[in-house]
């Protein structure tokens, strides 16, 4: 039998951790990811952004900016070191809209 580690991509697993926290309010708009290390660490830094709209989307964004920082995600093999909301930019008139830039810091969990 071969026994191989499996390797999950914290990217696509950290997007659905955020919009699933959204409810279903939130949009993917833009991710970046770039490999980083440490003497130690392996990691992915991301950069993402994402939309919500209407009074509900309005709230929710700023629920998010609140507790992003220190909500513990669940990440097969990766860990979330950092996460920040780094931008918020808020439209009122209109359809209310707000976008998110969130940066976040994964590293492997070995």
């Amino acid at each position: 039998m071969i026994h191989q580690k499996i390797r999950h991509d914290p990217a696509t697993a950290l997007i659905r951790a955020v919009l699933t926290l959204a409810r279903g309010a939130a949009e993917l708009d833009e991710h970046r990811g770039t490999n980083w290390a440490s003497a130690t660490f392996t990691g992915m830094r991301h950069v993402m952004r994402v939309s919500l709209s209407g009074d509900e989307g309005l709230r929710t964004g700023e629920w998010l900016a609140r507790i992003l920082p220190e909500h513990e995600f669940h990440i097969a093999g990766h860990l979330v070191a950092d996460i920040t909301v780094s931008e918020i930019h808020r439209r009122d008139e209109g359809m209310p809209a707000m976008t998110l830039t969130i940066e976040a810091l994964t590293v492997e969990a070995d």
